[in-house]
């Protein structure tokens, strides 16, 4: 009968790895489609073949997420397929492949006088990657998040089918949100070929400031007392606690603001080093997430784990050895918090979920897995509760 995959992509862009793993299952192919339309063949080869496939752009999000429930996979690589950008600064979108660098995606935004929620934080992150597994970065916010931006998206379903949800207006959401419903799914219910994004207007100028505190209270005070609206962060380290500010804007806005924030001028892009950092082999980068009023509890609770935290978004980032992510896990879970958690790739496995307690909706989760994959071929086990 043949190979299904080199039928479809060509003997030249399949190979056979004597010894490589991916996301704790060995890989029995590399496969690289050039085209969306090949991408979606070689998805339906897969179903039909029963064989998981892990699709992988940069590969710079390997870490997030659970293990596979597989033995055997495919690496399904994405580097070939067309990289497109086009711009439309006029009506503030863009119309973005996949495959595209996030770094040429900011690029080529800001020489328009454009931003998007989608900047680049992981080295080599592709647009789809991004979406697909969704990290929130510093600017992160729950009214500001980079779902929010995506407008229209095209997919390859497991049944070899390119399907395509949304359009290139902000309010055109009907019904069902399939566009934001792949957003986060590491995969599992498709594999993003194209996204239009929302594009906004690139600040005129932005800077950030830092100051060092003896304990988090005191730098959460000097927060509040500060009258700062903007976004802040928290850096704990053995010396203490450095609260970051950053302010974005018009000239005249940002230093207005600057006035009122303590502390000397800082680079917002350590901040983003640090936390895009891969997490050293034992330990993982744990995600904890609740209401902002919940940030000081939960840094409490975590002690010295703690890293960074964004006061005003709820979110607050530990580092913790792979012996203690279960009970991390189960203090996320009393504290009513979100979890989720963030291994160097290849490393092995933990014993928790990598997004903690199952959550009430798990069920209907499953349906919508069962539903858009059939035969489980997409990432299976990697995303909540194993689905």
């Amino acid at each position: 009968m043949g190979d299904p995959f080199e039928a479809i992509v060509g003997a030249a862009h399949v190979s056979r790895p004597d010894a490589d793993e991916l996301c704790g299952a060995r890989v029995v192919a590399v496969v690289r489609p050039g085209s969306a339309e090949e991408l979606a063949a070689c998805l339906r080869a897969a179903s039909e073949s029963r064989i998981p496939v892990v699709p992988v752009g940069g590969g710079s999000k390997l870490g997030f997420g659970n293990d596979l429930d597989a033995r055997e996979c495919v690496r399904l690589e994405l580097a070939r397929l067309p990289a497109s950008i086009e711009l439309d600064p006029d009506e503030g979108v863009a119309d973005v492949a996949a495959s595209a660098a996030l770094e040429a995606f900011a690029r080529a935004a800001r020489e328009v006088g454009k931003v998007s929620s989608l900047e680049p934080l992981h080295a080599g992150a592709t647009l789809g990657g991004a979406i697909a597994v969704d990290p929130p970065g510093l600017d992160f916010s729950p009214d500001a998040r980079a779902r929010d931006d995506l407008l229209g998206i095209e997919v390859a379903l497991a049944n070899g089918e390119l399907a395509r949800a949304g359009g290139r207006v902000v309010k055109n959401v009907t019904g069902f949100d399939l566009v934001r419903l792949y957003c986060g799914s590491l995969g599992t219910l498709g594999v993003i070929t194209r996204a239009c994004v929302r594009l906004r207007a690139a600040p005129e100028t932005a800077a950030t400031a830092r100051a060092r505190f003896a304990s988090l209270d005191a730098a959460l005070d000097a927060l509040a007392r500060s009258g700062f609206a903007g976004r802040a962060a928290l850096r704990v380290d053995s010396g203490g606690v450095e609260l970051w500010c950053r302010f974005a804007g018009a000239a005249a806005d940002v230093e207005a603001e600057r006035k009122l924030a303590p502390g000397a001028a800082g680079s917002w892009d350590t901040l983003r080093a640090e936390l895009a950092a891969v997490p050293a082999p034992g330990t993982a980068r744990v995600r904890l997430g609740a209401r902002p009023s919940d940030v000081a509890l939960l840094c409490r609770a975590l002690g010295a784990a703690v890293r960074l935290a964004l006061p005003r978004a709820g979110l607050v980032f530990a580092c913790a050895e792979a012996a203690a992510l279960p009970e991390l896990a189960a203090l996320a879970e009393r504290a009513g918090a979100a979890f989720a958690l963030e291994r160097a790739p290849g490393a092995g496995p933990v014993g928790c979920d990598a997004f903690g307690a199952a959550p009430p909706a798990l069920a209907l989760m499953r349906a919508l897995k069962a539903r858009f994959d059939p035969a489980r071929v997409l990432s299976p086990g990697r995303f909540v509760g194993g689905i």
